[in-house]
């Protein structure tokens, strides 16, 4: 009989053992673990295939996979059974990311590695500089963080904040706020429209930045916490552009060296469950400066392989504070402590205080009508007034005087006024001047794309092409929309032979002049 009992316990170990439960089910879906989500469920299915819990994880499986219809359909059926709160709050979810998507188009990058969903129309000016960034941060982020997700990966463009809203956690007031305009989460990458900005945004560092999430999410099944979710992303955002491409934007250098003085830090704790919760596109600033910060340190002390043990140690079940010490080799408070020294002792930042100009996010619907507000000085401001009257009734040099006189007084180094400048110095026949009004300004306000147009014409004046097809490319991954980027890259790539490349700026002019 006792032979009978030990008999029935071993056939009976490997059928509880490949047994899933739902919460089991689940967990493997928060991973993102598709291929183990899909056999658990499978396992599940086999049971009870009606349950209407595994009816549920079968629709939440297949809206991570991108199967809205399914989803919703599958929904209906388990809440016709059990009308749970979690049942209708995943269908609402689900039900919104299909009516917003229902006509979108999908296009696959040269190498395969990414989908992009997008509205027909304007958008689709974003891929052919969204799939030369992704398709070199797929394989150098790979060595970078050690993992290359299945592919394609999926991306989705979304028009407007509030569409963004709608398809997320996020409410439309917590993206303007802390200025949050991109996510990576549902098993894909959903970003705002530079088009939704009055001066776009730096949009292809941002999808790599949500990439950066999504490699990692993948690697350590979830388990990695805010702080180090986001300094992992702010810090490789543009590895892409190379292997010492890291750079912190100067208006966060500033506000870091500012705000350290003060000792007004953002904590790691407060940056949980997401940097969009904090009160201000300035915390915001604040939190992604320090995390990043946080990188640097640990890649400066442990070299370029410190985030591929990290992240080892997380996927292996190690804490993800314990992984960070432990590549480091002291522990976390020691670490906490030497970290925030070192802001002390960083690189004054020579960003230029007082130009009256605000690097931040400005939306379409709330933008100023007119830019002069970028000017704070009165008598600046009625400069620059003047002079933009005289270059609109082509008056080029009587309003370079005029600029000229403003920037004695607000400086040099605001973008708006000399970007003014610039225009009506190439006007006149003078580039290199324009040019060299240009640089110091881009170095600052990498982030304002009229200037990198600007330079982009002037350049091409000098002769310079391959340098004004670099600057113009730049201002295509902040604002492809502006017509001009267009048309000057058309111009550009003819002189350089570009035949090809000239007609497709040519179309892209054409496409971002009408459609939707």
């Amino acid at each position: 009989m006792r032979a009978l009992i030990i008999l029935i316990l071993v056939l009976l170990v490997p059928a509880m053992a490949w047994a899933q439960t739902p919460i089991e089910a689940d967990n493997l879906i928060d991973a993102w673990d598709i291929p183990g989500a899909t056999k658990a469920i499978a396992s599940l299915e086999s049971r009870t295939p009606d349950l209407a819990e595994v009816v549920y994880l079968r629709a939440r499986l297949e809206f991570f996979e991108g199967n809205y219809e399914g989803a919703v359909q599958r929904l209906d059926q388990a809440i016709a059974q059990t009308p749970r709160a979690d049942f209708v709050q995943l269908r609402d979810l689900v039900s919104a990311t299909q009516n917003v998507t229902k006509n979108y188009k999908k296009f696959k990058s040269p190498k395969g590695y990414f989908e992009i969903s997008v509205e027909p129309g304007k958008d689709e000016v974003l891929l052919p500089f969204a799939f030369e960034a992704l398709d070199i941060a797929y394989e150098e982020l790979g060595k970078e963080l050690g993992y290359l997700p299945p592919v394609p990966v999926r991306i989705e463009v979304y028009p407007r904040t509030s569409t963004l809203a709608e398809v997320s956690i996020l409410t439309e007031s917590e993206i303007r706020t802390s200025g949050t305009i991109a996510l990576c989460k549902y098993n894909r990458l959903m970003i705002t429209s530079p088009k939704a900005l009055a001066r776009g945004y730096g949009w292809v560092d941002t999808l790599v930045h949500e990439y950066v999430h999504y490699v990692v999410n993948q690697k350590t099944g979830g388990r990695v916490p805010i702080w180090m979710h986001e300094g992992l992303a702010k810090y490789l955002e543009r590895r892409w552009r190379g292997p010492d491409a890291h750079r912190l934007e100067p208006s966060s250098e500033k506000l870091l060296q500012d705000r350290v003085a003060k000792r007004e830090f953002i904590s790691f704790e407060q940056m949980h469950p997401s940097m969009a919760k904090l009160p201000s596109q300035e915390d915001a600033a604040m939190a992604f400066a320090e995390v990043y910060t946080a990188m640097e340190y640990l890649q400066q002390k442990r070299g370029p392989k410190a985030f591929v043990e990290m992240l080892d140690y997380i996927s292996e079940g190690m804490d993800a504070q314990r992984a960070f010490a432990k590549v480091l080799d002291m522990s976390f408070s020691g670490f906490e402590r030497d970290w925030k020294t070192s802001l002390k002792t960083r690189v004054a930042s020579s960003y230029p205080e007082n130009t009256g100009f605000e690097d931040r996010l400005v939306f379409k619907d709330s933008a100023p009508t007119t830019e002069l507000d970028a000017i704070s000085q009165p008598k600046a401001r009625d400069h620059m007034h003047l002079g933009e009257m005289l270059q609109a009734r082509d008056r080029f040099a009587a309003a370079v005087v005029e600029y000229r006189k403003a920037e004695q007084i607000a400086g040099k180094l605001n973008p708006v006024l000399q970007t003014r400048l610039s225009q009506s110095l190439i006007a006149e026949g003078k580039p290199q001047e324009a040019y060299d009004a240009l640089r110091p300004t881009v170095e600052n306000f990498p982030g304002y794309v009229s200037t990198w147009i600007q330079l982009g014409k002037a350049a091409a004046a000098l002769g310079h092409w391959d340098e004004a097809k670099g600057f113009l490319i730049e201002a295509a991954r902040i604002n492809p929309f502006d017509p001009e980027v267009h048309s000057e890259l058309a111009r550009v790539y003819r002189q350089l032979g570009l035949g090809q490349k000239a007609e497709e700026a040519t179309r892209f002019e054409s496409l971002v002049k009408g459609g939707s």
